[in-house]
């Protein structure tokens, strides 16, 4: 019987979860199967929030600057995609709808994401102390934002074919931002031999998962675990392993039957 253990875990100078979990003992060849579907399915199907729009001010697109503002616009939204979110598991199952923050402040100031107010319970900034710019001067900058929850990767380009570009402010227009909703940022795994207490040749999976914070490496693997099983459960309770042959003749009985 194969054991899922974790044999270390730690938080790295970038802020980057670490977690390194072992899988062992499996047969032979079986490592690098469960190895890639882990890989793929902790890379792309697990969920998070990020920003996908800006409004700034009375700017009508990003190539426009900010009077007392050190940074351009295009670097000022590099550092908002930076930001790091994290929601009630209650509410990342069920919401679907944009969460909109704002910020409002008057230079000079540094601007980090903790100056970002949100709606209460539902949504927080796990980086708060992360920098997004500087006001020289006396400048008053208010920035709407909004947050959505997806998976995988959203660029621009297919938000505006869907035209889901909609400003709630009357002051500018909508910035939009790619959005990077994947939680798992980096994931690696190896595969060595051993030998089981019968001296049977194995294999055995050591995983390395590095997260945003926004989940912990365990919790990310659980949740990848559960999306596989939801996957293959259902076919196994499936009771249609009929091959074409027994189909016909299923029906061609039914058909004697009726008459």
């Amino acid at each position: 019987m194969s054991t899922l253990t974790c044999i270390e875990s730690h938080i790295d100078f970038e802020n980057n979860h670490y977690g390194c979990f072992v899988i062992e003992p499996l047969e032979f060849g079986h490592g690098i199967t469960l190895g890639n579907v882990l890989r793929r399915t902790l890379l792309s199907d697990l969920s998070g929030f990020a920003i996908v729009g800006v409004r700034i001010n009375d700017l009508r697109h990003e190539l426009e600057s900010i009077r007392g503002l050190r940074e351009d616009i295009l670097e000022l939204l590099f550092n908002i995609k930076e930001i790091v979110f994290r929601a009630p598991l209650r509410l990342g199952k069920t919401n679907s709808q944009e969460i909109q923050g704002y910020l409002k402040v008057k230079g000079p100031k540094i601007l980090t994401a903790g100056l970002i107010e949100l709606p209460k319970k539902k949504i927080q900034i796990l980086n708060p102390t992360h920098y997004l710019g500087t006001l020289l001067n006396p400048t008053e900058f208010y920035m709407e934002i909004d947050i959505a929850h997806g998976i995988g990767y959203q660029l621009t380009d297919e938000k505006k074919k869907q035209n889901l570009v909609e400003p709630l402010s009357e002051k500018g227009s909508t910035l939009l931002v790619d959005a990077l909703f994947m939680p798992v940022r980096r994931v690696n795994y190896k595969i060595k031999l051993i030998y089981d207490t019968q001296g049977n040749l194995k294999e055995s999976l050591l995983f390395e998962i590095w997260t945003n914070g926004s989940i912990s490496p365990k919790r990310s693997l659980q949740e990848a675990l559960k999306i596989l099983m939801n996957l293959f459960y259902p076919l196994f309770l499936t009771n249609q392993f009929f091959t074409l042959s027994e189909q016909i003749k299923k029906k061609t009985l039914y058909k004697k039957k009726k008459l």
